[in-house]
């Protein structure tokens, strides 16, 4: 790993944990203030929310210490990091978030069949609603961090934050209407409340038992993913990509599919370059473990510039890029199985005839091309598509030059060469 990206995971780390830390300090101070009023004033309603937000105060403490721990350096005995202490963190959050609202449930049901009357009803009232007013507000915060650093936890704990704000808005309602005349109205508040934070709880506690199960959550990721690879140069399929997450991050591993000719550096290039393309789309990922796996195939398209559409009957053409048109033969176990011929576009352009010439090969999925002289542009263009090039005798017939092909007696020519001799068949 990279010390560029080391330090970049280490400030991501950070910024949640500083995250954290704030929403613990603001639910802290709310949390006081509501227990306070609510034992003042009788509300239970006012109470639950106290409870509520206690924790809310646990789970913010647990997320940050997760993160924190999440930020240690990997060592001998946790070589893949720390960053499961995120996801551990996130199942503390969601036990304690799931209790408090049983806590809830309870105390609401025991109000509605003993109401009785709140006092402080104006200072009740403003609590409510400035305790969903900075509810609101860290839920934006703790959201935009949280998809900043794309940490589990702190988005599980926005979307709690976000709970709390219709939690507030229950016991205003509840205290309001109670005082209005509607006994009970702020026990079937609460009992609202005991059944969202439950609902949330769950649903938190279910993501991390799945992320601690190495479940592989975002399919569209893996889409994502898959679309990236198949992109780059080279790569001729890919199987057995896993994904899975580890905190805030993504470990990923896959096996690429190259052609067996390719040297090793080629190999080498070909998963950094899928590596750094995966890498700039998708943040989080923290670990890529890529296995460029050569493959042998049955069946090849060959490439030959020729001077006429007449088939296999067509004679060779001596030039790469002034070539009318290529013949294009599929061999399935070096057997011809079925042919075609295509018009060469470079050949009516006035530069860079042989790039034109490539790409139409290259578009048209030419595993290997003879020829009798390639210039050392479209040379490039051909290798950096995983295309072979051979060199042929223009002088032979194609048929002569597909059995020397299937006894491998051609050989790759320097880019830019005149052609070498080569013995007639």
């Amino acid at each position: 790993m990279s010390g560029l990206h080391t330090e970049r995971r280490g400030r991501l780390l950070q910024k949640g944990a500083r995250a954290a830390e704030t929403s613990t300090a603001v639910m802290a101070i709310l949390t006081v203030v509501k227990a306070v009023v609510g034992l003042l004033s009788g509300s239970i309603a006012l109470l639950a929310d106290a409870i509520h937000s206690v924790a809310d105060v646990l789970t913010s403490l647990a997320v940050w210490m997760g993160l924190k721990l999440s930020a240690r350096e990997p060592s001998e005995m946790f070589p893949y990091g720390l960053y499961r202490a995120e996801t551990l963190a996130l199942l503390v959050v969601s036990i304690v978030v799931a209790v408090s609202g049983a806590q809830i449930l309870i105390e609401s049901f025991r109000r509605i069949l003993s109401p009785s009357s709140i006092s402080l009803t104006g200072v009740s009232l403003s609590v409510a609603a400035g305790s969903a007013m900075v509810s609101y507000l860290l839920f934006r915060y703790k959201s935009r961090i949280g998809k900043e650093t794309n940490s589990q936890a702190l988005q599980g704990e926005a979307s709690h934050s976000m709970i709390d704000v219709w939690s507030s808005a229950l016991v205003f309602a509840g205290i309001l209407l109670q005082n209005l005349g509607l006994m009970g109205a702020e026990g079937i508040a609460g009992l609202l409340i005991g059944v969202l934070t439950i609902k949330v709880g769950l649903g938190m506690g279910w993501n991390a038992i799945l992320v601690l199960m190495d479940a592989s959550l975002d399919l569209g990721l893996v889409s994502k993913m898959k679309t990236i690879t198949t992109s780059v140069n080279g790569v001729k399929g890919l199987h057995d990509l896993k994904v899975r997450r580890s905190g805030p991050f993504i470990f990923a591993e896959m096996h690429v599919e190259v052609d067996s000719s390719m040297p090793v550096a080629k190999a080498e290039l070909i998963s950094e370059t899928i590596e750094e393309k995966v890498r700039e789309s998708i943040n989080p990922v923290d670990f890529f473990l890529i296995h460029a796996e050569p493959i042998k195939k049955d069946a090849r398209r060959i490439a030959i510039p020729v001077e006429q559409n007449e088939g296999l009957d067509s004679k060779i053409s001596p030039h790469f890029g002034k070539s009318p048109y290529f013949i294009l033969i599929d061999l399935t176990e070096n057997r011809p199985t079925s042919w075609s011929v295509v018009e060469n576009p470079g050949e009516k352009t006035d530069k860079k005839k042989g790039i034109e010439a490539a790409h139409l090969l290259i578009e048209h999925k030419a595993d290997v091309v003879l020829a009798n002289e390639v210039g050392e542009g479209p040379y490039h263009v051909l290798r950096d598509s995983s295309i072979r090039i051979l060199e042929l005798d223009a002088k032979s017939e194609i048929k002569q030059v597909l059995d020397a092909f299937m006894r491998n007696e051609l050989r790759t020519p320097a880019p830019g060469l005149s052609p070498v001799f080569i013995p007639s068949i």
